[in-house]
């Protein structure tokens, strides 16, 4: 449910807080007051478009934030799979709309996505706006509403996965059935990219090595320049290196038949005399072996264009070609085996059906049973609402399929992901009135009442805690609206609802009874709320009843309307 909901800088609201308990929670106060603007910024809570028109004139953010207790094992589980840390089960909802453009989503102060938050927020409350009650104008909410009701959740979820599973196979094997012509082609084309992948014999280290040789083969006059002059300045020149050494190492030698101490230094100076003669024999060996071959680099940058033009083709090194190349293989190896593969698919494909048709019939027939009952327990629930005439119906349209594999009642018909056929709710006012479709002859106060009727039969199925009646009351009279009140009241006897009206007979159900207040200082206009005491709602009754002059009589009238919810 909500604990509690803050507002600042939203519409004409400047800083509003206010607690909300369980039950009826009702919204009274003068047209234009700010009731529905309460009831948007819970919307934009719940992932609703943020629109900087909202943002209080003169300001540059809106915030709107609510704290929510949550009991639901599967909304606890989306929040926790959505990343957010949640404990207690109580959950703090903030959103901040900037006229610059930088808007936030937070969830126990983690950043989500606006998408993850209408996403939790479809678990947490089910707003019914001013002109809510006309998705009962579609018929695909028809489906949604009889399928809840009907329990026939599980049922769907099974065909909806079975007929997703059966559409790409399907999709797969028309994929294999490409006419001959085209087989052949893409076949050949392989092929052809295939022998010029292997001809030219690629391998990982190549590149790099042959890189290598071109630099060397470039530069064969730079290389040996530098080993003749290395060669001549350790053993051509006048006092060259190993000369001057050679002349140490003698030195050394005498002073060692006098002083042994010497000893190690003159090992490690014989050491490095004949460590250099044999960089002077490996720099010579060297020399001799070099040469500048202009055949081989050609052949090398050859062998380098053609690399470069298969990476051009087929990757950005040699790895991403042959990891292409072994890629292309199996897609020959698969187009080979087509017909093969076809077959199986084919077996697959027949299983498939009858798995998906026997879901579909048994969905259908799920959903024939269930509208018998929900037919009654509508009309049932309309006669309360002083609606006794009406009649309801539903109508199912199946579509035949000549081509199709599934057989209902005699007749083959077409699938749609969300079963067989269409459905409609249709709708008789009046006795000896024909049922037609109720989108079309029901006015706005009938779909406000008939979508009262089903969402109190449904108070069961619908797991989402919190329900928001945003003027329920529209094109009802005194009479009718008591007894909406308390079809409110028993739709609050298992969820906490919320419902902004006029009317006092609606308003004197409630639990708990807010009054919604403009009030202009200076040239600024601000939006305030507060729950009311007893005498407080006696008042706020009298005045939804009389208007601002309030009358003894209108006074016992509202004590006489609050007593039902005294004693309860």
């Amino acid at each position: 449910m909500i604990k509690e909901i803050r507002i600042r800088n939203f519409a004409i609201i400047e800083n509003l807080a206010v607690n909300f308990g369980k039950g009826l929670n009702v919204l009274t106060g003068e047209t234009g007051a700010g009731k529905s603007i309460i009831i948007d910024a819970l919307n934009l809570l719940l992932g609703g478009r943020a629109d900087t028109d909202s943002i209080r004139s003169g300001e540059t953010t809106a915030f709107v934030e609510a704290v929510f207790e949550v009991i639901d094992p599967k909304t606890l589980e989306l929040i926790r799979e959505s990343g957010i840390e949640i404990e207690d089960g109580e959950l703090l909802v903030k959103r901040q709309i900037s006229n610059t453009g930088k808007n936030r989503c937070l969830l126990n102060d983690s950043p989500v996505t606006v998408s993850t938050l209408a996403k939790i927020g479809d678990r947490l409350v089910d707003l019914h706006g001013q002109h809510d009650h006309q998705t009962l104008l579609h018929p695909e909410v028809h489906v949604e509403l009889l399928d809840l009701y009907g329990k026939c959740k599980t049922v769907r979820d099974e065909f909806g996965n079975s007929f997703s599973d059966y559409q790409t196979a399907t999709k797969k094997l028309q994929s294999l059935k490409m006419d001959e012509q085209e087989l052949v082609q893409k076949q050949e084309f392989l092929s052809f990219q295939l022998n010029e992948i292997d001809q030219a014999q690629l391998s990982a280290e190549e590149e790099e090595e042959i890189k290598a040789e071109r630099n060397k083969l470039k530069h064969a006059g730079q290389i040996r320049e530098g080993l003749q002059k290395s060669q001549s300045l350790l053993t051509d020149e006048s006092g060259s290196v190993i000369e001057n050494l050679g002349q140490v190492l003698k030195e050394l030698e005498s002073v060692l038949d006098i002083d042994p101490s010497v000893k190690e230094t003159v090992e490690r100076s014989r050491s490095a005399f004949y460590e250099l003669e044999e960089v002077v024999d490996s720099l010579r060996n060297y020399n001799r072996s070099l040469e500048f071959n202009p055949n081989r680099l050609e052949e090398i940058e050859d062998r380098l264009a053609e690399i470069s033009g298969l990476k051009r083709k087929y990757g950005n090194d040699i790895g991403e070609i042959l990891a292409r190349r072994d890629k292309i293989d199996e897609e020959l190896r698969q187009l080979a085996s087509n017909d093969e593969n076809m077959k199986t698919l084919e077996a697959e494909l027949k299983k498939k059906e009858a798995v998906l048709s026997k879901l579909a019939i048994s969905l259908a027939e799920k959903r024939e049973a269930a509208a018998k009952n929900l037919t009654s327990s509508v009309e049932k629930e309309l006669k309360e609402l002083s609606m006794g005439n009406v009649q309801l119906g539903v109508r199912f349209d199946y579509p035949p399929d000549p081509n199709g594999f599934i057989l209902f009642r005699k007749e083959k018909v077409k699938p749609t992901p969300t079963g067989l056929g269409t459905l409609e709710f249709l709708f008789s006012p009046n006795p000896g009135e024909e049922l037609r479709p109720l989108a079309k002859i029901a006015s706005g106060g009938e779909l406000s009442r008939v979508m009262l009727a089903l969402k109190s039969i449904l108070n069961d199925q619908d797991t989402v805690p919190v329900m928001i009646f945003d003027e329920v009351d529209t094109g009802i009279g005194g009479r009718v609206a008591e007894k909406v009140g308390t079809k409110l009241q028993k739709v609050a006897s298992a969820k906490q609802v919320f419902c902004i009206t006029h009317l006092p007979q609606i308003a004197g159900m409630a639990s708990s009874h807010f009054r919604v207040e403009k009030e202009i200082k200076g040239k600024r206009t601000r939006s305030s709320i507060r729950q009311l005491e007893h005498e407080e709602r006696v008042e706020e009754l009298a005045r939804m009843s009389s208007g601002e002059k309030i009358t003894d009589a209108s006074l016992e009238h509202a004590r006489e309307m609050l007593k039902p919810t005294d004693c309860h």
